[in-house]
Order: C-alpha cells, then sequence, then structure tokens
C-alpha cells in the first residue's frame, strides 16, 4: 500500500451544496482561503481576480445562507481578511489541529492531516490527509461525527471568543445525528485528539493486549527537542518501547532540505565513499532518479546500498561513464533535522535504528518539484498471536512530547488531531513513502532546528471587535493584556478610530459602521507593527446587499423577488437610481406607471417557492425571509411607504394579508431541519400579523375593503 496523490482543493466539494463548513489550523492565510478554499467549498463562479467586487457579493450572499467557521492558532494568522466568515483564535495553548469537516443533506465529508490552510499546506508542500464520507444513517458514521462534534466542544471552551457561526455549525450537524452516542472509535477509523488526553496513550491502546511490536516508523518535519537522556517513557522514540520485541526495527524519517536534482559540478568516485550520491536515468520517456550510497571500490564493481537500504554491486564501468556523462553526482552533504542524541539513546533499545531521507526536490513526470516536508506519519507493525498487522497514523501531531506525550491546555500540550486505522499486513515507513531514501548515518548529520523567539502578539491586547449590522456599530472591548500597552492606535480601511498614549480604559463604540468589501479586519498600530484584528459580526443575515452603498428600494425588491432580475442587477438599478433619481427606465419598462398586485404576488409566490427547497439551509431559509433581499425587506419598504403616503394602509394591509396567506402554504418536505426552519417561519410571521394589527384601516363607504378583510381573516383562522 501506498498514499494516493492528488490536490486537497478537489476533495474537498460535492456535487451538491455546503450546509456548514468549519476548518482548523495552526497557520492561516485569508487571501488563500477566501480566494481558493472558500471559491471551491461554496462552489463560487465569479473570479476573485478578475471579477473581485461580483465575488465579494457573491461570496459574502454565500456566507450568509452556509455557517463557516476557521479556528485558528492566534499568533499564527497573516493580515488580509476581507470575508465575514467567523475567524476565530485560541492562544492560552499552542493550537496545531488540522482538519475539515464540510456538511451536506446526507453525509459530511471529513478531512484530517498535516497541511494548514494556506498555499504551502494545500498544494506546496509533501503532506498527508485522509478524507472519508460519513452518513448520518449510519450508526458507526454518526458515532465518529458525534466523537469530532465532542472534540469541537472542548475547543470551543478554548477559543477566544466563539463568535456566531461556530453554535450554527454544529447546530446544523447536530440536528442531522440527534440520537448518536460519541465513539472515536470505529472497526475503520480512530479519531485521536489531544483535548482528551495524550495521542500517544490513545493509539497504544488500540493496540491488542497482547500486540509484541515488531517496528515503528516515524516520519516529521519536527522532533522533540535533542537531550543526553536516557531512553524511557517520556521519550517519543521511548514511548511505545515497553510493547516493543526484542529485534524490534526503529524508521526515522527526516526532511532532506537539500537535494540537487541535477549534477552541479564534476564529481570523484575515490572521494564520494560513504556520500550520497544521485543517478539519473530515463524511464518511460521521463526522467528519473534514483539515489544511492557507494561503500567500496573494487577493480571492476562497485558496492554501494540502494535507496531501499539494500546491499548491491554494479559495473565499475558504467558507473564511471555516467559520471562522465552528468547523469551521476555526488550529493551535497544533506541538511537533515532530528535529535542526534535522542536517536543515538534509542540505537540501545531498539535491534536497528534506520535513518531515512525525505527529497525536498524531486522529479515529478520528469520535472522538477520543490515540496518541503510537512507530513506527519507512525507507523506501528505489530504480531498479536498468529497475526501480524499495522496500525497506521497521520494528521496534525509531530514527533515531539507536547504534541504526542501531553493532553492539550494552558502550559501544557499542544492542540492535535489525528486518524489511526489498521492494515492486515505488516508495512513499513517506506512502503507506504516510497520517495524516502535511506542512507546511513555516516552520509549526513543530524542538526537541530533554530526557532527564534517570537514576538509580543499586540493583537492580543484585544479581546474582541464585534459589528452588530442591525445597530451599525462596532464595539471593540480589551483583553487584560492591554493593561501595559504602550502608545497606540486603532484604525479601519486607513481611517483612525481612536488613539492614546496611555492603556486604554474602555470599551470604543464606533456608531455608523459599515463593514466595507476591502477589509473585515480593525488594525492596532503599536511600537510601529500593524497588527490586524478580525471583526465578528453578531448577524450575518442583517448584512446589507450592497456594503457602502444605496439602499434597495421596494421596485428592486419586486423585481428581484420575482425573478425578474438577479441580486447584482437589482443593486445595479438602486445605484442609478441613486444617481439619477428620474431616469430608471428599467423599471418603468417592468412595471410602467407603478407595480400592482400581480407583481407583489408574483414575489411572495417566488419566495415561497424557494422556502420549499430542500437543500436550502436554515441560514438560507432566514435569507429569504429576513435578509436585506428578502421578503421582511420589501414588507418593511412597504410599511415605510404607507409613512410616507405613497400607498395606503388598506393596500399594504391587502399585500401583507396575501403574504401572510401564501407563506402560511408553504408545505416543507421531511427533513432534519424542518422545525428549526418552521421556527423561523413562525417567527417572521408573527412580526407581519403585529404589523398588520397596528394597521389602522377604515372600510367606510367601500364594502369591498370589508369582503377582502374577512376573506384573510377566514384563510388564517
Amino acid at each position: 500500500m501506498n498514499f494516493g496523490s492528488w490536490r486537497v482543493l478537489d476533495q474537498l466539494p460535492a456535487e451538491e451544496p455546503c450546509l456548514g463548513a468549519l476548518f482548523t489550523s495552526y497557520s492561516f492565510d485569508p487571501a488563500f482561503f477566501e480566494e481558493h478554499v472558500l471559491r471551491a467549498v461554496l462552489r463560487l463562479t465569479s473570479d476573485p481576480i478578475e471579477q473581485a467586487e461580483r465575488y465579494h457579493h457573491e461570496a459574502r450572499r454565500a456566507l450568509q445562507e452556509t455557517p463557516v467557521v476557521a479556528i485558528v492558532d492566534a499568533g499564527e494568522r497573516r493580515p488580509g481578511r476581507r470575508l465575514p466568515f467567523d475567524l476565530l483564535e485560541v492562544s492560552e495553548a499552542v493550537f496545531h489541529p488540522k482538519s475539515v469537516l464540510l456538511l451536506y443533506r446526507k453525509f459530511a465529508r471529513l478531512l484530517i492531516g498535516s497541511g494548514n490552510l494556506t498555499f504551502s499546506g494545500y498544494g506546496g508542500n509533501t503532506e498527508l490527509f485522509l478524507r472519508t464520507d460519513l452518513s448520518y444513517t449510519n450508526a458507526t458514521d454518526a458515532s465518529m461525527l458525534a466523537a469530532f462534534d465532542t472534540h469541537l466542544g472542548r475547543i470551543r471552551a478554548l477559543v477566544r471568543h466563539p463568535g456566531t457561526q461556530f453554535d450554527l455549525f454544529r447546530q446544523e450537524m447536530r440536528r442531522r445525528i440527534p440520537n448518536a452516542v460519541a465513539d472515536p472509535v470505529s472497526p475503520a477509523l480512530a479519531l485521536l485528539d489531544s483535548t482528551g488526553g495524550p495521542v500517544i496513550q490513545q493509539l497504544a491502546a488500540l493496540l491488542p493486549a497482547n500486540a509484541v511490536i515488531e517496528s515503528i516508523g516515524m516520519l516529521a518535519p519536527f522532533y522533540e527537542r535533542d537531550d543526553a537522556a536516557e531512553l524511557d517513557v517520556t521519550s517519543v522514540f521511548g514511548a511505545l518501547a515497553p510493547q516493543a520485541g526484542k529485534d524490534a526495527l526503529l524508521d526515522v524519517g527526516v526532511a532532506w532540505d537539500n537535494p540537487q536534482v541535477h549534477a552541479s559540478s564534476a564529481s570523484s568516485l575515490e572521494g564520494g565513499l560513504g556520500r550520497i550520491w544521485t543517478w539519473a536515468t530515463e524511464k518511460d520517456g521521463a526522467r528519473v532518479l534514483q539515489h544511492m550510497v557507494p561503500t567500496g571500490l573494487g577493480p571492476n564493481t562497485l558496492a554501494y546500498v540502494d535507496d531501499t537500504g539494500q546491499g548491491r554491486r554494479g559495473p565499475l564501468d558504467e558507473v564511471q561513464d555516467a559520471i562522465e556523462q552528468r547523469n551521476l553526482w555526488v550529493q551535497p552533504p544533506p541538511i537533515a533535522f532530528a535529535p542526534r542524541n535522542a536517536i543515538a539513546a534509542a540505537a540501545k533499545r531498539f535491534a536497528e535504528v534506520r535513518l531515512w531521507l525525505h527529497p525536498a526536490t524531486r522529479l515529478d513526470e520528469g520535472r522538477p518539484v520543490h515540496r518541503p516536508l510537512h507530513a506527519k506519519l507512525m507507523v506501528v507493525a505489530y504480531r498479536s498471536g498468529r497475526t501480524r498487522e499495522s496500525l497506521v497514523m497521520l494528521g496534525s501531531p509531530n514527533m515531539s512530547r507536547r504534541a504526542l506525550l501531553m493532553g492539550a491546555g494552558t502550559g501544557a500540550g499542544n492542540v492535535e488531531i489525528a486518524v489511526a486505522f489498521r492494515l492486515d499486513s505488516v508495512v513499513t515507513l517506506r512502503d507506504l513513502v516510497p520517495e524516502l531514501v535511506h542512507a546511513p548515518a555516516s552520509a549526513f548529520e543530524l542538526k537541530e532546528r533554530d526557532f527564534p523567539e517570537p514576538a509580543r502578539n499586540y493583537a492580543l491586547a484585544v479581546d474582541r471587535a464585534v459589528h452588530d449590522p442591525t445597530a451599525g456599530s462596532l464595539v471593540v472591548s480589551w483583553s487584560p493584556a492591554a493593561s501595559d500597552l504602550p502608545a497606540w492606535r486603532l484604525s479601519y480601511d486607513g481611517t483612525q478610530l481612536a488613539t492614546s498614549t496611555s492603556p486604554p480604559d474602555a470599551p470604543i463604540v464606533v456608531p455608523g459602521f459599515v463593514l466595507k468589501p476591502s477589509t473585515a479586519e480593525i488594525v492596532l498600530h503599536v511600537d510601529g507593527r500593524d497588527c490586524p484584528v478580525p471583526i465578528l459580526v453578531t448577524d450575518l443575515v442583517a448584512l446589507p446587499a450592497a456594503p457602502s452603498g444605496p439602499s434597495i428600494g421596494l421596485d428592486e425588491l419586486l423585481m428581484l423577488l420575482g425573478r425578474r432580475i438577479g441580486a447584482e442587477r437589482a443593486i445595479q438599478i438602486a445605484e442609478r437610481r441613486e444617481r439619477d433619481p428620474g431616469g430608471n427606465d428599467e423599471l418603468a419598462a417592468i412595471f410602467g406607471d407603478g407595480f400592482g398586485p400581480t407583481d407583489v404576488f408574483r414575489a411572495w409566490w417566488s419566495v415561497a417557492d424557494d422556502l420549499r427547497d430542500p437543500s436550502l439551509s436554515v441560514q438560507g431559509f432566514r435569507l429569504r425571509l429576513e435578509g436585506a433581499l428578502g421578503a421582511g425587506a420589501a414588507w418593511a419598504c412597504m410599511l415605510d411607504a404607507v409613512k410616507a403616503k405613497p400607498l395606503t394602509p388598506e393596500e399594504i394591509w391587502f399585500y401583507g394579508a396575501e403574504l401572510l396567506r401564501t407563506l402560511g402554504e408553504v408545505d416543507m418536505p421531511p427533513a432534519e431541519d424542518r422545525d428549526a426552519k418552521d421556527a423561523v417561519l413562525k417567527t417572521f410571521c408573527a412580526r407581519v400579523r403585529d404589523d398588520l394589527r397596528s394597521l389602522a384601516i377604515d372600510a367606510g363607504p367601500r364594502p369591498w375593503v370589508e369582503r377582502i378583510t374577512a376573506f384573510y381573516r377566514e384563510a388564517q383562522a
């Protein structure tokens, strides 16, 4: 068995609308997330570069319908967020999981792996992900989803502020698995979660009680810090040693950062014994590379160890010809990172410790590609009675104490997540990762990675920045970390919001705030540094249709709801109306001197038809009723028209009564979210009824008014 190769972005979307999306990551690039990940998951059709404004409108409306949340480490996210998805931060522990959970109508798609939400993590590095589709109606799958929800519940306790979309996402999932009992271990897959305890203990618990480990393989870009201590259960290499047999092997795979895929200078065979060489040959019309370590030079043959670790011999004349033709060359001393002393200690416990290099640059279909190692993998081969099997774990944990040997928490271990599965045969690390190159310890020197001390994260001085679109306000509150803040300035999109030379002592309230398409972050300027802080929105459904643009009028709304124009066109007409109030020929072409009952009825009927769509999410359902381009917006415009007197109270009452009658006939098909949608509909209709009661209608000498009101009262009875 080995792993398949594919683009992570291609594995995300299904051929149907997504009902909710949750992502966890250590580092985070908002531009990549918004322009590539969201485009794939939400199936957006506009181009984020060539059609930036259209793309933003399309993405913003999709986010109003689909709860999307990204949870990341507070110290590792990059600036540049423009869209109002919930970007939540964890700062009290190192937040290192990499997972994706996408909700669809009949199943959820789960990805767990090693890649961050960056271009490198989703395509530039060598990463490992496991993707599985979990059916809501399958008891085992539902239990796995419930276990993941338990993991999310523990994460919720760690985030600095939970926002709104996190809970909406979890509600959407729980509606589909209401009776599932959380069980992180299934016959096919096990979920390993450091928020529930050390990952290595959860992995060890999957081994049979009488298991004897025959080999352990580890692959990671980062290992535990080196020390001179003896190997024991507090060491990553020693954690499983008590269950290992006396002949057990340890395979350690490390990153090889500087391989050369072409000869750069002449090579001398006599001076290159014991070093890594690379031989380029042709296979099926493509250039391929093989690695070797020459160990002995005879009169006519060369003894060498191939890249699988096997000793071999080859004709010396072929070797010399390849060197002369620059098809065989010696590699520069490899740059590889792993704890030298810990590996030396492991060599005293295991029968053999084999070192493997993962080349960052290699050939793919004959072309050089640079994909540095960022994957994390552990393979445990064991025998249990007469059975020989392997346990494979992949996910976010590096081979370090904080990742594997400690439970997550403040001042403790990292937040990590991984999956494990069983194979009914014995496999080794190189069986799963065939590009690994075996190399004796004499061929390279192991080094420790140097990590610079991080600078103070001044953004943590802001507890939260919350925009309420209904109130039109932004409220910035401060955390205890602001108590010693030096001179500071707060801005939004280049406009200063506040400034002081002393620490802030009260929240900052910005009235009349509009969330612009250009940015969804405020910036705290301190000590010559710009520290972005994500803005959370209290209710995405309440966001205006056109940020910083004109309000959408009743005529445009009726055309939109009646499916005569699209949302983009409605906004354009509103903008044109604001520039030239008397020159709106498009409205006149449709309505003539004004809209009539047929136009209103058509709008209400179209809304009702939309609400019957079973693929519509609960938030999408709300949006059709309560959003800036929904039925509620048109109804609010009608009520305003009564005050301005273009319409009479009787007309408005008539249109409102017809809206209630039409919505009362909406028969939603049986579905997991039917009750939630029904609650939204009842709340909306109750508000319309209250509005109708407030309208003073006097039939007077017009008996037809009484007949119409009697008809609708009877219809609503």
